[in-house]
Parts: C-alpha cells; structure tokens; sequence
C-alpha cells in the first residue's frame, strides 16, 4: 500500500484527519473504493487514488489509538503490581529470614505472597525455580490499583519509602549471592532490572477493536467485578529431600553433555548454557532480517512518497523505494556474507597455523653469517657426513653377512626337508599303488563271483555280493524290476482271482488264497514268479484220441502242454513259434484236447487272415475232422444261413477272417466264446486299430490265444498291444512298459551316453524275460526241428552300372534327373519329391523311370539292356541259370510291383518259366497259383512273389533257394518270406540271397533291419522261451548277441563278389560247384559281352547317350503358372499305393476288395482334404475363385463334381452329357419307356428354373458329408487339422448287382438310385420339386427297409432325405413359382414316370442285416463308405 508521510506536527508519522469525521462518512468512502475496484478503475486514477490514501490514512489513525490504549493499561499494570509489593513487604521478609535459619543457607527473598520454599500458585515453575507472577486486571480494576499504590503511605524508616527500602535489601542479598559465586534468582533479577519487569507484567486483557475510532473514542468494557488477590501459606504441606531425586549412578558419558545433566535447583546451580544464548540470539537477528526481507518484498512497485503538507497533488518522488530497494539487497547479501567470512576465517587459520608450525623460519629474524662460522659449520657438517657414512657401510655390511648365513641355513634345511618329503612320497605311492591293486582285484573277484551266482540263478549270494559293492545303479536297477515283478505277479494273482470268481471256480480261488498266504508268509517276496502264474500243472503227454491226422512231434506237445497250462490257471498267452513250426496244428491240438479231455465243447472262435482260411479248412479237415466247424466267409446269402446256424448253436469251431469279425459284429459279438483264437496276432500290434478295439469292447471270451511267428517287428509298444490284448489287466500301461524295457537298447538320459555294463544287461534283460516266460512260447526251428535242413543267407552286393551311377549322382547331387525333351536338347524330369524313394528305385533298375528307358530304349523292345542297365540285372542273369541246371527252384521277393513287370519281361526274354502273385491276385486265383507251383513236375521255375501278399500263409516248400531282390523295413517281413521255403516239410538245404547295391541307400535300409533284429533277439530269442532250455544255454546264447552289438555295420563290407564267390555261396555240393566253373567258362567262351569283348556285361559310361555323360546340372524349368481354363494339368506321380500296413492287409484279405480299388479310395480322400485345405486358405485370406458365368439354359449348365469311385474328369463328363442330350427321343432305352404322348405343360421359363434347382439339390445330395467317427487311421500325408468326413452318396448312386444281392430285390419291390434319379432330371420327367422328392424319400426308405435299425447306411439313408427336405424348402424360397408348382396338382403329367410310387414292406418275418460295415472292403468310397457294388440302397 502507499505509505503517507504525515505533517512534522504530527507524532509517530499518523496522519491527520477531519475533526468532525463520522463513522458514515468513512463507510461512504469506502464503499466509493469498492465501486471503483470492481469496475476496474486504474490505479493512476485521481479520485482512485483519493479515496485509496484517505482509508489509508483512517487505519493508520486506528492502529494509533490502539498503541495508547494498549500502553496506558501495561502502565496501569506496573503500578498495580508495585502496590502489591508494597503491601506484601513484611511477610518477604519474615520467609527470608525464617529460610537462613532452616536451611543454613541464604535463599533470594520471595515477593508476591510467597515465602521461602513455598511456590506460589499463580506463579510457573522456569527450570525447576518458583516465579511469581502478579495478577493483572484490566479496566477499572487496574485504574483502582494504580490508585491505591499512589496512596500507600511511605513507611518512616530514616527517609526511604517501603519500596526504597525493599529495593537495598534485594540489593544487599543480591552482592552477598554474587559474593559466593551463586547465580540470581529470577525474582531478584525482576526486581533489580526494570526491563525484566516490563516483561514479566503482561496485560491480561487486549485494548478493544478500534471500530469507533473515527469518533475518536475506545470505550473500555467494565466486568463488573474487582480483583482478589489470593494470600499465600505461611506453612509448608509437604517435605522431599532433593538428594533423592539425584540419581545413583551417572555416566561418565551423559554427564559430559549439559542437555542430559540432571538439573535440581535447592543443592546445585542451573548455570547458564552460553551456546543456546547465542543460538537464540542468532535466530532472533535471523528472524528479524527475514521478516524486514519478507515487509520489503511486500511492498508494491510503484512506491513513493508523497508530503501532503507541502502540496496535495502528488509529487513523482521515489527515494523512498529507491531506500527499500537498497535495503532489501542489502539483507539479501547476508548469506553471500557469511560464507566470504567463513571462507577468510578457514583460510586465515590455515594460514596461520602452517605458517606457524611448519615454516617458523620464515617468522624469524635472520642472523648474519660470518665468515669463520661458515668454515667451521662445513667442517663440522663434513666430519659427521663421514662418519655417517662409515657407520652406514658397517651396518650394511653386517646385514649382508647375515643375510648370506641366513640364507645358507635356509637352503641346507630346504634340502634335507624335500629329501625327507620324497622319501614319503615315495613311500605313500607306493602304499597307495598296493591297495588299489588290491582292491582291483577284489572289485573283479566280486564282479565275477556276482556273474556266476546271476548265471546260476543264485539270488541269495548275488544280493549278498551286490550289498558288498554298494553300486548305486545295478541296486537301483534292481530294486526297480523287483518292484515290477512284485506289481506284475499281483497283477497275475488278480487275473486269476477275476477270472475264477466271473466263472464260477470258487474252490480255485480258495486254494489260491491259501497258498498265496503260505507263499508270502514263507518267501515274502522271493514268490517265483513262473510259479505263480503256472500255479496248476499238467503233464500231456498223448494227443487227443480225435487228432487222426498224425502224430504230433515233441516239441508240438510241450506247445499243447503250455497252452493246457493257460487254461487252467486262467491265463491267455501268445504262441511265438518261428514260422513253419505248425502252430496251425498246435491250435487244433488244442481244441481236440478241451473238447476231449476238458468237456469244453466250445464255442471256439478262430479269427485268421483270409489268405489262410483255406489252408486252416483243410488243416482240420486232415487232423479234426469230427469237430463240426463253421467257415464263416461269402456273400452276404451265404452268411445269412450260417448265421441260422450260429443262432442254433449247432458248431463247435468258426473259422472266420478279420474282415467278418468287425463286418457281422451284431451277429457274432452276442456269442458267448469259450476260446478265441488270432491267427498272425501281429496284426493286433496297434491297440488303437479298429479290430482289436472291436474284439476288446463287444466280444466275450474266456480265455485268448495270439499266434504269429513275428512277437517283435519294429518297436516295444508293439509287443505291449500283444500282452496287452491278452492280458489287459497284468498289462495296462505301455509307457511304463516301454521305459523299462527300452533301458537295455536306449541311452539312459542326458547328454552323455550312458552304456550299460554285461552285468547291468545281463540283470535287466534276466528280469524281463521272467515277464514274458509265462506269457509267450518262442521256439526256433532250428532248436526244435533237428531234421529240418539249414537256412545260410548271405548278402550279395551288386554294382551299378553306368547308367546307375549317373542317375544316382543326379539324384545326390541336383534332386533331378536330367531326361530328353523331344527337341534335341535336355530337361529335368518332373514330379520327383521323394528321394529316398527316387533312389531306392534307382537301385532297383534305371527303366522304372519311363523318360530313361525311352532314351535308352527308344522302341520299348527286350534286348540285352534290360539287364546291362542294372547291376541286380546282371547278377541274375549269371545266377538264374546255374540255379535251373541244378534243378533248384526260385522264390523271388520284390516291393515294388513296378520291378516286378521288369522282372516278368526278361524272364520271358531268357525264355524261363515263371508264376506271379502280388496284392492284385485274387484269392481264389492264390490257391490255384500254389497248387500249380507245387505239384510234382511242376515246369514253372521261378515263383515271383511281392514280400508283403506273398509273405503270409503260404507253404512254398517245393523251393530251396530264395531271393531277396530289394529288402523291406521291416526285417520281419523278409524273414516271413524267407519262411515260405524253410519250414516243415522242405527236405533241402535252403540258400537266401539279398541283393544290395554297393554305396546305396539300400546298405542304411539293411543296417536299420538289422537293429530291429537285434532288439527282436534281445528280447525274446534270448529269453529261449521254450520251457526246456537251461540257463547256460540262455545266457550263453545272450553273450554272443551283445558281442555282436556291431553286426550291422560289419554286413557286407566286403568287396562285389566275382563269380568264384558266387558260385562257392550257390554251391550245394562239389558237384554243383564244378558245373557252376563249367558254365561259367562256356558264358565266356560264348557271350559277346565280358572280359575281352567290346563291350562289358555292365553298360560303361561310352555306351550313355550325350545328356547323361555331360556333367552340367539338369536344365532348371521354368515354373508354368496358371493361365485359367485349358491350362495344363500337373502330373502327380505315386511312388507306391499310399495304403498303410494295415489298410494293405486289409484289402489283401479282402475277397471283395483289391489294392488297386483301395488305393484310389485312399486317393480321393486325400485329394478331398487337399482341396478342402486350399479352399480354407483362400477364404482365410480373402481370396475367392472366379464364380462361372451363368448358363443360358439348365442343359449347357455343367454338372457337379462327382466325388465317388472312379469319378471321371470334369472334360469326359461334359462330353458324356452332350452325347447324351444331342441323343433322339426315339431312340429306345433300357428300362421303363415314357410315354410319348406325355407334353411338356411348363413353359420355357419355367422348365429352366426348375431344371437348375433340381440339379442344384441333386449336386449337393451328391457332395453331401457328415462327420467320419469310424474312419481308418490316417497317414502321415492325409493328415490334416480338418475332422475327418466322408462322402455318403457312394453305395446310393447305382443298384446292387443281383449276383451279389439276389435278397435285395425280394425285399425292395422298386428299387431306385441315384443315376436313374439323374436320367429323369436329364430328360425333363420331373414337373415339380415334389416329384423330385418323392424318388429321394423312396430312395431313404429302401435303404431303411433292407437295413439294419441304426446301422451307418440306415443313419445315411435318413441324413439324405433331411438333407434333401432342406434344400428344396431353401430353392422354394429364393424362387416361389416352384413352389406352386410343387403344392398344386397339376404335376401328374400324363407321362407318370416321374415320382416313382411307395415302395412296399418288407416281408413279414424277415430279418434286416447290414450289408457293409468293413473298414475298406466292398469298395469304400471315401473313408470307408461302401462302393456302388454294394448296394445303391443301402
């Protein structure tokens, strides 16, 4: 705010006002100002500033009065407080003089009513001191104080007043306190000092607001009251010793700082702390400065001065800011100022304490040198430099010396202490080298002596040895198959007790509970574990009195003894006999002996491959012929009858085939079997197949029985499906399974390889056997059957001709083969992905590919390079003949039909006879091909055979000499094959030769083979299950298979074989070994190729056309886009059938079915999720195919894709449908004739909206899927994230043959499908939808009739006609007019063909059967759906 300068008359700078100023008058000013502010007057405004300095100036004035109000109440205080003294003189004194005498001390007087030792009550304790302070009152009671002490008379004591006189003896008392030292009390310093009493008489009360001071009055308000004040005691209440509050014990450490020393007043001084006295005062001065900055700070910018008693009109006059800006930047220098001080004063201390301690010589007064001092001062400074000197040198030369003694007595020390060290070095190497021979010695003796009580069966000593040698692995290895063997034998004991309780045996299961406690309280854990499960035994030693067929051999009876032994404790197994041992008269064995001795009359169901049905028929025909049996296989006719006969009960064997056990699953599942037996149990390796699914949820059967010559083929889960389906309940986890049994042929984890050690091996592998002992009976022929002939089987390599090595390296090196392209030049042959195929082949001969043989071959006639080109060729054609001289015959295994065509051709071109059988050979035609091969004087020489159709169920035996023209994966396959010639009944000795192609891909396919073996060996060979061999012979046979861990690696790494080898491997005999020289010599003399001709028996490279000798890479294609319709269409080459194992086998056994027909179903089905994917992919990123043009006419419109069997290219059918269209009427045609008289009544309009609805419902009938849950398992390159769906429209679209179902058309009175459904569209007999749907509901209901109730062809025949309802109700609603014309009755054209009436029922009392349920046979469609041979009712 502006500051106004008052008139020199003025006091205190207060400005003057009016006289007769009134309190209306200053509110109208005021409001005035108000007005003006929020108007937002400017400050420079004159009456602005008028009216600003005039409030100015009023609140000046009022703060004046109230400054005299309140100094004329603090000066009516001090007199009332001086009466008070005045009158409490007298008792001052008596408390002062009563205090010396009890205290023997001088104490400083009380005033105010208070005597010594006694504290006022008014007055606040300061550090443990009484101060009284006076009772002060304001208004007229003050007044009358000041009064009253005016009027106190003066005490006549010489010539001082009461007050005089009080004041020299608080003086007297003062100097006599000061005189000891003492410091003064607060009352006497209050009393002595009038500054102190100013401060201490506060008023008590504040002078009024001055709100009237414009009246110039202040009213002060009266409380109508006077002021008492109280009287103080002469007499003390209460007496505390002060020595107790002082404490016991004080730290030397508190004491040292005053704020922790205790403080008690009456026996100590309080003294006075001069640090917090500066500090205060320091803070006082701060505060001051800050508030002095912070008023200069507040004041506004434009401040001046202005005397109004010069003038009235302000004056531009700014000394008086220019004052308080030099005073506020002199405050703001404070700090700068004392950090300079600071900085000096650390300097100057610096400074002079160096100064004064380091350098004192820079502080003194030089002395003048003379002369003389100056000699004698360097002559003295100079003796004692030498002898300095000279004492320095001596003491260093004593130090030296006695460095070198020390150094002498260290070394000759160190001497003799690294003696004495290497002498006990010496002495502890020595110690140490002793013991660890010894107890290297010891850890082998232990070794062995664990070897042999392991070999010995000794469990006993070898736990004993094991516990001696703590080793952590072989301990916990065992701990871990006794924990199994413990699991599996109650798993056993469990198999048994459900067994015996579910049948019936309840003094079984009481005995085997008795003794299952006395074995545990005896053994507790050392329960044999063959023991347990062959619990019951029985000695067989005759056959069957019905077995007439022969005798069986000793070994065949052991075999009927083990399976006596399953069945009566309860237990189902696996017959494992190597191929040709007769397990087909072991199991015939079996059911005569049940039937004979055990009174189980059967049912017996014996399930085999249909391949051997015939075989099993005869087999019981010779050895059983009294047991009625049933074959269960034909048409579906011929099954109804014997189903008649199944219901009856009137058989006691069914001889059937997988096909029929999954196909007639309602009829055959509700028999109660007393023994099922599986034939080629290999097949059942898949637990998750449809066959053992099937057999395992809905057939019932006590007891089961596996038979097959291969228990291992490829892996360990295979074998746990076996036991598995034999035994679900002792064997229900194959991970487990497979974990402990992997741990012999897999590394035990981690980065390293872990091998296990003979021991370790030979411990597992001992454990494991004693698992499946019990379970599976494995005999060798060459154990068993002693006057079987000897199997060699040796490994041929064959070189590669030219040809061969070109190609090869091609394929290594570029992918591709490089072919002619008609113009001169080269190119790349197309369609090559597989490379392990592309070279397999390669090994096999160059002609597979039909571009090289037409470079080679350019007139595709046989000549001699149909075995120059290839090196297994060659081999034959050296091999065949010395084969034939001898009168040997042929067995020739191929894996590719391809090779075999080849094979067929230079047979014939070498003139030999020869007979063929691969997966297209019927089975009628197979037992025709066999009985050709084996009669006597047969004239067929060879036998061509592929290893996976002619590996199975065969009895070749005729042959002596087997040849493996490419190896399989899977060894067991071959080793099937090779089986067809070595079993009972061959009475020569039988040579096997694989060829392999040197450095081929064909050399890693036999070393995979050869693991597989070796894993099969470890597992069960070595296990010599055939209940007689001894431990010896086990572990001796066991010891030589973990030798020969290498044995694939060392198989055939010799070099190609000439013809001296060849004929010592071929040779039976000497003779046959001279006549294989002899012709040998006279192929030389006579052949045009060889040594010394022209040209070699292999093709060389000077015989290769220019694009096979040139070395350059195979011309890259240029990639041919898509240019629309009339583009060409990629080839897509098939290397082989694409069926999986199981889908082959299945279509091989199948008499209805056959590969080829197989394959294209597996085919469609992959082009389907092929297309079905790229359609996805495109409506996934937005990409739609050009929609067509929309046809004129429904007759130009191009018909849907058709998506069954055997479908025809989109081009064949648009051209059968323009054949068929531009056809006459009047062309008669097979089946019912329309009427001629019968006239179009639709318009053209019409007539065209109808035909391309009718046609729209009928494609999408046609493409109409559902969700496939009974689909084969898919391959690698058919899987996809889609759920597998199959097309349903198959077994509709055309009739079933009346051979096949003559039933169908006695049951079905108007038969109908859906190509006869497409001729009516076709040819316009359809007036209406309704029409239309009358035939698809005939077509549903026909289905439904002959049809099993909930069978899939009944489910398809309902899901076509739903399907069917809702397109049509969809085509009504997009195109209304068909709908009147479906709703009214003029669709009865006179032409009443169309809409083909009911059907009728079928007959009473027949019974409804499905007619196709296999899994692939019958000709599936997609997916498993039945073909058009079924049944287009169905």
């Amino acid at each position: 705010m502006t500051s106004v300068q008052s008139a020199p008359a003025m006091q205190a700078n207060v400005p003057s006002l009016p006289p007769n100023l009134s309190q209306a008058q200053v509110q109208e000013v005021y409001q005035k100002f108000q007005r003006m502010k929020a108007q937002n007057v400017p400050e420079t405004d004159p009456e602005y500033l008028k009216a600003y300095r005039f409030l100015t100036a009023v609140q000046q004035q009022q703060n004046f009065r109230k400054l005299q109000a309140q100094k004329q109440a603090q000066l009516q205080a001090q007199q009332l407080q001086a009466a008070q003294k005045a009158q409490h003189q007298p008792q001052a004194q008596l408390g002062q003089h009563s205090g010396l005498q009890a205290n023997g001390s001088a104490n400083p007087p009380a005033t105010n009513g208070s005597s010594n030792g006694q504290q006022d009550p008014a007055g606040p304790v300061v550090n443990g001191a009484t101060s009284s302070t006076p009772s002060s009152t304001s208004g007229p009671n003050s007044v009358q104080a000041g009064a009253q002490a005016q009027r106190v008379p003066a005490q006549a004591n010489g010539s001082f007043t009461a007050e005089q006189l009080n004041l020299l003896r608080t003086q007297i008392f003062a100097f006599k306190t000061l005189s000891k030292n003492q410091p003064l009390h607060p009352r006497i310093q209050q009393q002595l000092f009038p500054s102190l009493k100013q401060q201490a008489a506060t008023p008590t009360e504040s002078i009024p607001p001055g709100d009237k001071v414009a009246e110039g009055t202040v009213e002060v308000k009266e409380d109508g009251g006077s002021t008492e004040i109280a009287r103080a005691k002469s007499f003390f209440d209460t007496y505390q010793s002060p020595y107790e509050i002082l404490l016991k014990a004080i730290s030397f450490s508190d004491h040292s700082q005053r704020p922790k020393r205790q403080k008690i007043p009456s026996i100590m001084p309080i003294g006075l702390d001069t640090d917090q006295v500066r500090e205060e005062q320091e803070r006082l001065l701060y505060n001051r400065i800050q508030a002095r900055k912070s008023e200069l700070a507040a004041l506004p910018v434009n401040i001046a001065s202005w005397d109004t008693s010069k003038s009235l009109e302000p004056t531009a006059d700014d000394s008086l800011k220019l004052k308080a800006l030099i005073e506020y930047k002199k405050l703001c220098l404070l700090q700068k100022q004392r950090d300079f001080r600071r900085e000096i004063q650390q300097e100057l201390f610096y400074y002079d304490n160096l100064a004064m301690t380091a350098n004192r010589s820079m502080h003194r007064r030089m002395k003048k040198q003379s002369l003389r001092e100056a000699r004698i001062t360097e002559k003295l400074e100079k003796q004692q430099r030498d002898a300095r000197e000279n004492k320095e040198k001596t003491r260093q030369t004593n130090h030296l010396q006695s460095i070198v003694a020390h150094a002498q007595d260290v070394k000759s020390n160190a001497i003799s202490q690294r003696s004495r060290i290497q002498k006990l070095g010496r002495m502890m190497v020595t110690h140490h080298q002793h013991m660890e021979r010894e107890e290297q010695k010891r850890i082998e003796r232990t070794a062995k002596q664990r070897l042999q009580a392991l070999k010995a069966n000794d469990e006993e000593t070898y736990l004993k040895l094991l516990g001696q040698a703590k080793d952590s692995r072989i301990t916990h290895l065992l701990k871990q198959t006794d924990g199994f063997l413990k699991q599996l034998a109650a798993s056993v004991r469990q198999q048994q007790r459900s067994a015996a309780e579910k049948w019936g045996e309840d003094k079984y299961t009481d005995e085997e509970d008795e003794e299952e406690g006395d074995s545990e309280d005896e053994g507790r854990g050392k329960v044999d574990y063959y023991a347990v499960a062959h619990r019951i035994k029985e000695e067989v030693n005759v056959q069957p009195s019905i077995l007439v067929g022969g005798t069986l051999k000793e070994y065949q009876l052991k075999g009927l003894q083990w399976m006596i032994s399953l069945f009566n404790n309860n237990l189902n197994g696996i017959l494992a006999d190597e191929m040709g041992l007769g397990k087909t008269i072991q199991t015939i064995s079996l059911i005569t002996y049940l039937i004979e001795k055990k009174r189980q009359l059967g049912p017996f169901l014996v399930i085999v491959p249909l391949s051997t049905l015939t075989n099993w028929n005869l087999e019981f025909e010779k050895w059983a012929p009294s047991v009625s049996r049933i074959v269960y296989k034909g048409p579906p006719n011929s099954r109804k009858q014997q189903q008649m006969r199944i219901r009856q009960g009137n058989f006691q064997v069914l001889l059937t085939t997988y096909e029929y056990i999954i196909k007639d699953r309602p009829i055959l599942s509700k028999i109660k079997w007393v023994h099922m037996i599986v034939d080629e149990g290999h097949r059942m390796k898949n637990a998750q197949s449809k066959l053992s699914s099937t057999i395992t949820q809905y057939y019932t059967t006590r007891y089961r029985l596996i038979l097959t010559g291969t228990p291992l083929q490829n892996n360990l889960p295979e074998l746990w499906a076996l036991l598995n389906f034999v035994l679900p309940t002792i064997f229900k986890s194959v991970k487990s399974f497979d974990e402990w049994f992997n741990t012999p042929f897999a590394n035990t984890g981690g980065q390293d390889k872990m091998e296990l050690s003979e021991e370790e091996q030979l411990l597992i592998i001992r454990r494991l056997h004693k698992v499946l002992r019990p379970f599976l009976l494995r005999r060798l022929k060459k154990d068993v059957e002693k006057d079987l002939p000897d199997k060699q089987e040796r490994v041929v390599k064959c070189r590669f001709s030219a040809l061969q090595t070109k190609l090869y390296m091609q394929l290594m090196t570029h992918n591709r083969l490089a072919v002619a392209d008609g113009k001169g030049g080269k190119t790349s042959m197309r369609g090559l992905s597989n490379m392990l195929m592309q070279l397999r082949k390669l090994c096999n001969h160059p002609y597979v590919f039909e571009p090289v043989e037409d470079q080679m071959n350019p007139g595709r006639g046989t000549n001699d390079s149909i075995w120059r080109t290839a090196g297994k060729f060659e081999l034959l054609d050296r091999v065949l003949p010395k084969f034939r001289a001898t009168g040997h015959r042929v067995l020739m295994f191929f894996q590719m039909t391809q090779i075999m065509n080849i094979m067929e051709d230079f047979l014939r071109y070498r003139g030999i006879q020869y007979l063929r059988l691969d997966g297209a050979t019927k089975a009628e035609d197979r037992s025709e091909l066999l009985r050709v091969f084996n009669e006597p004087g047969s004239p067929y020489f060879c036998f061509l055979l592929s290893t996976r159709a002619g590996g199975l169920g065969l009895n070749l035996q005729t042959a002596d000499t087997v040849i493996i023209y490419d190896s399989d994966w899977n060894p067991h396959q071959d080793l099937q094959a090779q089986d067809r010639a070595h079993r009972i009944g061959q009475k020569n000795e039988v040579r096997i030769l694989r060829l392999i192609s040197s450095n081929s891909v064909e050399e890693k396919i036999l070393e995979r083979a050869q693991f597989k073996l070796d894993m099969d060996g470890k597992v069960i060979q070595a296990g010599k299950f055939d209940n007689k061999s001894t431990n010896e012979e086990r572990e001796a046979f066991l010891k030589t298979l973990l030798e020969a861990a290498e044995a694939a690696e060392q198989v055939g790494d010799s070099e190609e074989m000439d013809d001296d080898d060849l004929n010592e491997i071929m040779a039976r005999t000497e003779d046959e070994l001279v006549l294989f020289k002899k012709m040998d010599k006279e192929r030389e003399e006579t052949d045009q190729y060889g040594p010394g001709r022209p040209l070699a028996r292999l093709m060389e490279e000077s015989e290769l056309p220019d694009i096979y000798v040139a070395e350059d890479n195979p011309v890259q294609e240029e990639t041919e886009e898509y240019t629309g319709r009339g583009a060409r269409v990629k080839t897509q080459v098939k290397y082989d059938d694409g069926l999986t194992e199981e889908q082959w086998l299945a279509a091989v056994d199948d008499s209805d079915d056959s590969i080829g027909e197989a394959a294209k179903r597996k085919q469609a089905r992959i082009e389907k999720r092929r297309t079905n994917k790229l359609k996805r992919e495109r409506e996934a990123a937005g990409v739609t195919s050009s929609p067509e043009p929309e046809q004129e006419s429904s007759e130009e419109e191009p018909p849907p894709k058709k998506k069954g069997p055997g479908r025809k290219s989109a081009g064949q059918k648009r051209k059968a449908e323009e054949i068929e269209d531009e056809i006459p009427a009047t062309k008669r045609k097979r089946g019912k004739q329309p009427n001629k008289a019968a006239i179009d009544t639709l318009t053209s309009s019409e007539r065209s909206a109808l035909q391309k609805a009718l046609k729209a419902v009928f494609a999408s009938i046609k493409a109409l899927e559902v969700p496939d849950s009974d689909s084969e398992q898919q391959s690698e390159d058919e899987s996809d994230d889609e759920p597998p769906t199959r097309l349903i429209i198959g077994p509709f679209l055309e009739l079933p043959p009346k051979k096949v179902y003559p039933d169908y058309y006695n049951y079905i009175t108007e038969p109908i499908a859906m190509d006869m459904i497409e001729k009516r569209i076709n040819s316009h007999q359809y007036t209406s939808l309704r029409d239309f749907q009358n035939d698809i509901a005939l077509l549903a209901k026909n289905a439904k009739t002959y049809n099993e109730d909930g069978s899939m062809l009944y489910n398809d025949a309902i899901a076509i006609e739903n399907h069917c309802n809702e397109m049509v109700a969809k085509q009504i609603a997009d195109n209304p007019i068909l709908g009147d014309r479906g709703l009214d009755g003029d669709s009865t054209a006179p032409g009443s063909s169309a809409g083909t009436p009911r059907g009728s029922v079928a007959p009473a009392g027949g019974t409804k059967l499905r007619l196709t349920l296999g899994s692939g046979s019958n000709g599936v469609a997609t997916n498993g759906t039945t073909s058009g041979a079924a049944s287009g009712a169905e």
